[in-house]
C-alpha cells in the first residue's frame, strides 16, 4: 500500500508561517517562520513531513510520519516536536479524505488528572498550498486551536 496520490504529490519544500497559540485563540500568540520537507519514506509506503519554526527565537524542530491503509480508510502518524513533546512520541490514528485531507488524533498524559487530546489536520489548499492545524483537545471533548501553520511551495 502507498499514500494516496493526494498526499504523495506533496513531496518537495515548503515555507511558511507557524504560529502558536499558547491558550487557545484568545491567549498570547507567538508567529515564526517555518519550514517544511515532505517526502516519501520506506519506498513511499509512508510519507514523511520534517519541519522547522521558532519559539522566542530559539530554533525548534518537529517530525510527524504517516502510514494510510487504504482497505480500511485508517490513518496512523507518529508525531514528535522538540518544543511540545516530552521526549516521547505521541501515536495518533484517523482518516484521510477524498481531498487528500489528514485528520488524527493522539493523547498525551497529564497528571494529576485524566489524559488530554491531540488533534493534528493536514489540509490541501491546492497543490501549492496547504496548512497544519493542531488543536489541544481537553478530557470534555472541547477544542482550542494550538498551532495553524501555512505553507507555500518552494521553488
Amino acid at each position: 500500500m502507498s499514500m494516496p496520490p493526494h498526499l504523495s504529490g506533496l513531496s518537495g519544500e515548503w515555507k511558511g508561517t507557524k504560529r502558536l497559540y499558547l491558550n487557545g485563540e484568545s491567549g498570547p500568540e507567538q508567529n515564526s517562520p517555518s519550514r517544511l520537507t515532505i517526502a516519501g519514506a520506506a519506498r513511499a509506503t509512508f510519507m514523511l513531513l520534517d519541519y522547522t519554526w521558532k519559539y522566542e527565537s530559539e530554533a525548534q524542530e518537529g517530525v510527524l510520519l504517516l502510514g494510510y491503509d487504504d482497505g480500511q480508510n485508517i490513518a496512523t502518524a507518529a508525531w514528535g516536536d522538540s518544543w511540545h513533546m516530552n521526549q516521547k512520541v505521541m501515536l495518533c490514528v484517523g482518516v484521510i479524505d477524498i481531498a487528500g485531507n489528514l485528520d488524527v488524533r493522539g493523547s498525551y498524559a497529564a497528571p494529576p488528572g485524566p489524559d488530554w487530546g491531540w488533534r493534528i489536520a493536514l489540509v490541501i489548499h491546492h497543490a501549492d498550498s496547504i496548512g497544519i492545524v493542531m488543536h489541544n483537545v481537553a478530557p470534555d471533548g472541547q477544542e482550542e486551536l494550538a498551532v495553524q501553520a501555512e505553507f507555500v511551495r518552494v521553488g
